[in-house]
């Protein structure tokens, strides 16, 4: 799966939780999955994901199955995780993920994922984060090098330009987050540090990167698209949270840029 996710370019992406891990498929929660006891696992996907794929019809994970909510829940050996996430169900899965529909901030959101990869000044380190202090979800946990092998967090909220949430929510959401990774920052930085050695030595994260995780914690909203739209929004929330950074993304075309 690694080689997957990496030949990707990253659309496939990987994240490690509190013992288990999300797969995700261009910013959507392909599969949650969770070891259990005597080498088994259970994976966890939404069902308009996983009914009426092939993968639906294969009896190595249909003698464990059950349903919770919305999600099919599969109880397999750890021998059976590569056969789940073969090329030809992987491909299943994410057609019906295109099928549902994506939604245009996931895909601007991954957009900035892909970008921005395999950089060293600016390195995205999770998505879709829920503190358990909190139910507020963050779009992003970033770092930026400040000094060498020092860094620090830069959560972000990732906006289009036309969404609402620029006027007043966002400017709570942000501070929350700021204010949450603040007051705990001893174990974000244990936690997010493992996090990274565990990416390195998995393939997905630049071995010949040191990150020391420092003091000082910055928000970030990276606005997209729709610039008329944006301009006033962007000014009077300047206005109303001068301590957060804004970066504004456009689509305008400079011909001058052309090759």
């Amino acid at each position: 799966m690694i080689d997957k996710i990496i030949k990707s370019g990253f659309e496939y992406d990987l994240q490690i939780r509190n013992n288990y891990f999300n797969l995700y498929y261009k910013g959507n929660s392909l599969a949650k999955v969770t070891p259990k006891v005597k080498e088994m696992y259970e994976v966890r996907i939404n069902k308009k994901f996983f009914l009426g794929t092939t993968a639906a019809k294969d009896r190595r994970f249909t003698e464990n199955q059950y349903k919770r909510g919305d999600y099919i829940c599969l109880k397999i050996p750890n021998n059976h995780l590569h056969p789940l996430f073969q090329n030809k169900y992987l491909k299943e899965f994410c057609s019906c993920i295109k099928k549902v529909g994506f939604q245009e901030e996931t895909i601007f959101e991954q957009m900035i994922m892909t970008d921005n990869a395999n950089r060293s000044d600016f390195v995205i380190i999770d998505r879709q984060i829920i503190d358990k202090t909190d139910n507020t979800r963050l779009d992003l946990l970033s770092l930026v090098q400040i000094n060498g092998n020092d860094y620090q967090f830069y959560p972000i909220e990732v906006k289009l330009g036309n969404n609402n949430d620029l006027k007043e929510d966002v400017i709570e959401q942000l501070r929350g987050y700021v204010k949450r990774i603040k007051d705990n920052f001893g174990d974000y930085k244990t936690c997010y540090e493992l996090n990274i050695k565990q990416k390195q030595e998995l393939g997905l994260m630049n071995n010949s990167l040191k990150i020391n995780i420092v003091d000082g914690v910055f928000g970030l909203i990276v606005v997209g698209a729709y610039s008329k739209i944006a301009d006033k929004q962007i000014r009077e929330l300047k206005q109303k949270a001068p301590e957060l950074k804004v970066i504004q993304l456009n689509n305008s075309v400079n011909l001058k840029k052309a090759i």
